[in-house]
């Protein structure tokens, strides 16, 4: 839009400025040549009366006239060319009107054979059987126009850049709406259903705003009834579970069972417990959803965090690197009992799906931290690095069937609500890397 208006503004004002010129150009040409048709009668009136009298030379009557200044006199006599000046330069000056003069008429033009050029003008003078001549050089003329010429194209550069400040402002007032909509529609996609458009008065843009704000609205309202079916649905189906579980206890404890329906009992307690785990995730997602939090926000060490959930997952690791003990533990402001939780789900993920936990990095950033969790496994194929954080989702692993498919999103959840976020990419070496990254209490506003 900025050089849409330049562009326009530089054809109009050069449209403009061209037309200007040529009509004034047009009119101080018929000015001065109007201006030397009236001098050259003049003078050539002189020069015949003064040749009437017996006996007067012409050289002696050019030297007795005065012409104006940057002007010179030619006279044409009797085949011979005299001047008023000291140039012989008559006939090549005067080649386009003497047809004209010679066939008895006024005749008048311009020359290039100067600079800047000359008006010409031819009178005869059929009583003392002459012409008369007159080259004026249009000095001031050319000053003039020049001048014109310059000031014309000032104004157009100057109209050119009023016009690019005037299209960039006028984009700016018609982009701010579709900014805001867009900055917006950012952060409902980054999972804040907060976001609303302000109102505003202008009756173009209200529709937009009302609708926008009524869309994120139904939204909002579509989230948190699907979170509080998800979450009543567990919640009624945890009595039954537990009732179930407690039955199941009392089987697996029997001694009289069939190898057969001993088995069966075990497998109805894998998958009992597997259920049992999916009910609560989906309690802690609901929990998510809405925002809640299990606890008060502390301040709290991260590697004394680390240590902590290595403790709570009770696993087989090899190496675990919490960061240096002498630096600083960097601060973060968490709800404690969910980044637990967002620990332990990694860290039984790297057993569970990756082969076992290499290590645990905590890298210190200054406004954010992160928490590299590793493992030795296959790795995740990038196609999946997005998909595997969604519910239900698994990208495979050497114990199928051990998971909810949900602890990925819970993590990825419980992150995004403590203002982080967490990827996983390649590790050096093979494997995957589960980076979970939170700002620091020195980075908050």
């Amino acid at each position: 839009m900025t050089y849409a208006f330049a562009f326009g503004a530089l054809a109009l004002s050069a449209v403009l400025a061209l037309g200007t010129y040529f009509s004034a150009r047009h009119f101080l040409l018929e000015q001065r040549e109007r201006t030397a048709l009236r001098q050259a009668f003049t003078d050539s009136a002189l020069v015949r009366d003064s040749l009437l009298t017996s006996g007067t030379e012409v050289s002696d009557v050019l030297g007795a006239i005065s012409p104006p200044a940057g002007a010179v006199i030619y006279v044409r006599r009797h085949g011979e060319w005299y001047s008023s000046a000291l140039d012989t330069a008559g006939p090549e000056m005067t080649t386009d009107v003497q047809p004209v003069v010679t066939s008895g008429s006024v005749g008048i033009g311009w020359t290039d054979a100067t600079d800047p050029h000359a008006v010409v003008v031819g009178i005869p003078l059929p009583a003392v059987d002459a012409q008369y001549y007159e080259v004026s050089v249009a000095e001031e003329l050319d000053r003039t126009l020049w001048t014109l010429a310059l000031a014309l194209a000032v104004c157009a550069g100057l109209t050119t850049v009023g016009g690019a400040v005037l299209g960039r402002a006028a984009s700016r007032r018609v982009l701010t709406p579709l900014k805001e909509v867009t900055t917006a529609a950012i952060k409902l996609s980054s999972g804040d259903l907060t976001t609303r458009l302000r109102s505003t008065d202008d009756p173009d843009l209200a529709a937009l705003v009302g609708s926008f704000n009524h869309m994120v609205d139904a939204l909002h309202a579509r989230i948190e009834q699907d979170a509080r079916f998800a979450a009543d649905v567990a919640h009624e189906l945890r009595t039954p579970v537990t009732t179930l579980t407690t039955s199941l206890s009392l089987l697996q404890k029997s001694t009289d069972l069939s190898p057969r329906s001993a088995r069966a009992v075990q497998l109805m307690g894998e998958e009992l417990e597997r259920f049992r785990r999916a009910l609560e995730d989906l309690l802690t997602l609901g929990r998510l959803d809405a925002g809640a939090h299990d606890g008060e926000l502390s301040t709290t060490g991260v590697r004394e965090l680390v240590r902590q959930a290595l403790k709570v997952a009770d696993s087989d690791f090899v190496v675990v690197d919490a960061g240096p003990e002498d630096g600083p533990d960097p601060l973060v402001e968490i709800d404690r009992p969910q980044l637990l939780r967002v620990l332990t789900n990694l860290f039984r993920n790297a057993d569970l799906h990756g082969r076992g936990l290499t290590s645990v990095r905590v890298v210190d950033l200054g406004d954010v931290v992160d928490v590299h969790v590793e493992d030795r496994g296959p790795g995740v194929a990038a196609a999946d690095r997005v998909r595997i954080f969604e519910r239900f989702a698994r990208a495979g692993g050497q114990k199928v069937g051990t998971g909810s498919g949900l602890g990925l999103s819970i993590v990825e959840q419980t992150v995004r609500n403590h203002g982080g976020d967490v990827w996983c990419a390649d590790r050096e070496g093979g494997g995957a890397a589960f980076i979970v990254r939170l700002p620091t209490v020195s980075g908050k506003p």
